[in-house]
């Protein structure tokens, strides 16, 4: 294998995070040869339509890959052959059209319609040579719809199980694909490898932004703009704008009126687009072949239904070519950045982008995987296979709100247990919310009649969406004043304020590797979420990544989420769930509402999971989680597959480990800075790949107070006695003059650090 490959699984892992496959997948000549064998010679290539195959002596010439083929009506039926003749393989026919024999142009050797060879001058004297044994090689040859498509691999699937429901959504436009007519047909080259082509056209995240025209024809809103994955086929639909459809576009475009509303572009893998436009009943089709790494060649095929008008044919395909114009304008950049190596790899979202990595996979699992790895990336489908909508993405938090708060209202309050209580809340202007990972919290400001306004994190419990926020919270005794006064008071229509989603224990984007989410009490929060997370990413990819689900609690009374854990487990073919009780009640079966009694160990895990990969997640009380973490060190966890909720001091659980080097660099000083902490009497060289104030104390076995980590909550305000910080994120957290926030601080370059710590 090429140096240039990596091995399958690393290259899964890397698609799962939203890595893009590596630059020299789209440069170097070696994959690209790999691609032609491994790709082009075992799918199907569109060659023309149907109906041009009509009479007997009717052919197209086209390319599978690299591969000269010719498809001819004979007698019998359609056949498709290798268009290279026997003699000296030079291409027998050329173009299309009608013909009562097929004669190789060099030397005269003349085939019939089934690719018999009949004529060969000269060979009637030659020993041993016989016409028989130098027929044109055939090949497979089906039709979809009104279209025909040659395969070199004679085992390959029927096109109708491949891409067959593709008919029935071009149906959906209400779009009759018998009666269309081929209007024009124009060949192209491109200086962009054949996927970054294609990838551009996988995803309208691009639209708004580089075609001005497209995104005033077609509505390109991600809730309105829904994107579908099939398999061996990948889809997009979109709808008109009212805007074009009254003639109150900005920007010029063409008719769009008419009784088409519905866009639809589709790609069926690996290099066909079929694309409908609203308006007058019309579709193209755009073929892509390789020419080398660096470049294609194609052809582009616009069909119309009878009746169609010249001036709307005329402004339809000149609307097609300026969108294809900017198209090439973006990919011969993105073209250029790849032959230059730097970075290595992109970033693609997993969200409004899952169709490119869907594509990357497929791509991958034909050159680097097994047969088997290709069937099951092809076999991955939309959780609703019916419909291809998907959900739509909720919006990212822009810088500039994250730390704003906005007014959310109580919609619905569940009982969880005896204990924990679920609040669901959305915006109260409605708006969609701002999106969040699995495991993060939602800073929250609570005003308690007759005490300032309390801020609070609180874990969220469910899996990113647009509609609501669910917070499930813990009823405590004493000084608890905030969750005691939710319980009371927080009815449906009661509002509090909340910023953006945050936090740093999330669960990674691996697919392939086991998560063990092991929780004690209303430690279950982030693991409610992980769990729905991976259910639904299974649910719309195809992939499900395995879960053990670990949870200790007192009893079935204290016992929160749990027919919700046994639904999710019931939806997800690898999902397994085991629950502790370390003071059953009389009502609790052993075998029925729990499976051990006692509490969770590092024994309960130990018996529990196979040999293999996994990655821990952490979250409870604090004695829990430090049994728990020494007992996975001790035999031979890496720490950097132990991720875990940290509450407190008494929750960090490896201060000595080194901390993460700061990703965000612009206020961050590259001098090494001298800090001193006052009451502790220590001091060290503080440099920006120590992290943060916070990190850095922890590392040299301090405690500080903290909780929320970005700025929010105030806890780990400390006196500044000398010198000054810069803060990686904005805090928010009131503080008096002097003070600073260790959480998301660094030293500035200039002077040393005193702190009174």
């Amino acid at each position: 294998m090429s140096q240039s490959m990596e091995c399958y699984s690393s290259l899964t892992t890397s698609l799962s995070r939203g890595e893009s496959l590596p630059s020299q997948w789209y440069t170097n000549a070696a994959i690209a040869d790999l691609e032609r064998n491994q790709i082009f010679r075992r799918t199907w290539s569109y060659i023309g339509p149907a109906n041009e195959l009509s009479n007997v002596g009717d052919y197209i010439t086209g390319y599978v890959g690299e591969v000269p083929v010719v498809v001819v009506r004979n007698e019998q039926n359609l056949a498709a052959l290798v268009n290279v003749c026997r003699h000296r393989r030079h291409e027998v026919m050329k173009g299309r059209g009608n013909a009562k024999a097929m004669q190789c142009g060099y030397h005269a050797w003349t085939y019939d319609l089934t690719g018999c060879l009949k004529g060969a001058p000269r060979t009637a004297t030659e020993q041993g040579f016989r016409l028989e044994d130098y027929p044109l090689l055939p090949l497979k040859v089906e039709t979809l719809g009104p279209w025909v498509f040659v395969n070199v691999d004679c085992d390959a699937d029927p096109m109708k199980k491949q891409y067959g429901k593709v008919l029935d959504i071009i149906a959906q436009s209400g779009i009759d694909l018998d009666s269309l007519v081929l209007y024009s047909r124009v060949d192209w080259e491109s200086y962009s490898n054949w996927k970054t082509m294609l990838e551009n056209y996988l995803e309208c995240y691009h639209c708004a932004v580089a075609h001005p025209g497209f995104s005033a024809a077609i509505d390109v809103l991600p809730e309105n703009y829904n994107l579908g994955i099939h398999g061996w086929f990948l889809s997009q639909v979109g709808n008109v704008r009212q805007s074009a459809l009254e003639g109150k576009s900005q920007v010029k475009i063409y008719d769009a009126r008419g009784e088409v509303a519905q866009a639809q572009y589709h790609v069926l893998f690996p290099n066909m687009t079929i694309n409908i436009n609203p308006g007058f009943p019309n579709l193209s089709i755009d073929v892509w072949r390789p020419n080398g790494a660096n470049g294609c060649t194609g052809f582009s095929e616009q069909y119309f239904a009878p009746g169609v008008t010249k001036e709307f044919a005329e402004e339809l395909i000149e609307f097609n070519r300026q969108v294809g114009a900017e198209d090439d304008a973006l990919t011969d950049s993105v073209q250029r950045g790849l032959r230059a190596g730097i970075p290595e790899r992109g970033r693609y979202l997993t969200g409004a982008e899952h169709l490119v990595g869907h594509f990357q996979r497929l791509v991958a699992a034909s050159v680097a995987g097994t047969p088997s790895d290709l069937k099951s990336v092809a076999g991955t489908r939309d959780a609703e296979v019916q419909s291809i909508s998907v959900e739509p993405t909720a919006s990212a938090a822009l810088e500039s709100e994250r730390n704003t708060y906005t007014e959310l209202e109580v919609v619905k309050v569940e009982r969880e247990s005896d204990l924990i209580s679920s609040f669901y809340l959305r915006r109260a202007d409605h708006k969609a919310l701002y999106s969040w990972e699995p495991g993060q919290f939602l800073p929250i400001r609570v005003k308690v009649p007759g005490q300032p306004p309390a801020m609070r994190t609180y874990t969220l419990s469910t899996a990113s969406n647009p509609d609501f926020y669910r917070l499930s919270i813990r009823r405590h005794d004493g000084d608890a004043v905030v969750s005691q006064f939710l319980h009371a008071n927080a009815k449906p229509g009661f509002r509090i304020q909340a910023m953006a989603p945050r936090g740093k224990f999330v669960l990674t984007r691996s697919v392939d590797r086991p998560a063990v989410l092991i929780s004690g009490g209303v430690g279950i929060t982030p693991m409610m979420a992980m769990a729905e997370h991976v259910v639904a990413e299974g649910k719309r990819t195809g992939m499900f990544r395995p879960v053990y689900f670990v949870h200790g609690a007192q009893n079935g009374q204290a016992h929160a989420f749990g027919a919700r854990v046994a639904a999710l487990s019931s939806d997800h073919p690898n999902f397994r769930v085991h629950v502790s009780y370390s003071r059953p009640s009389d009502g609790d079966v052993l075998g029925r509402t729990h499976q051990k009694t006692g509490v969770v160990t590092i024994d309960t895990l130990k018996e529990l999971l196979p040999f293999g990969d996994f990655e821990f997640y952490l979250c409870g009380p604090a004695g829990f989680m430090k049994s728990l973490y020494d007992g996975l060190t001790g035999i031979g966890i890496s720490t950097d597959r132990i991720f875990y909720e940290a509450f407190g001091p008494a929750t960090v659980l490896r201060p000595e480990a080194q901390p993460k080097a700061l990703s965000r660099q612009t206020k961050v000083t590259n001098d090494v800075v001298a800090v001193q902490f006052l009451k502790s009497g220590a001091e060290a060289e503080w440099s920006s790949e120590r992290g943060t104030l916070l990190e850095f104390a922890e590392s040299l076995g301090l405690a500080p107070k903290f909780g929320c980590r970005s700025g929010v909550c105030g806890t780990c305000t400390t006196r500044l006695v000398d010198g000054a910080v810069e803060y990686l994120e904005d805090p928010v957290a009131p503080r008096s003059a002097g003070d600073i926030l260790l959480c998301c601080s660094v030293p500035r370059a200039g002077a040393n650090l005193v702190l009174d710590l």
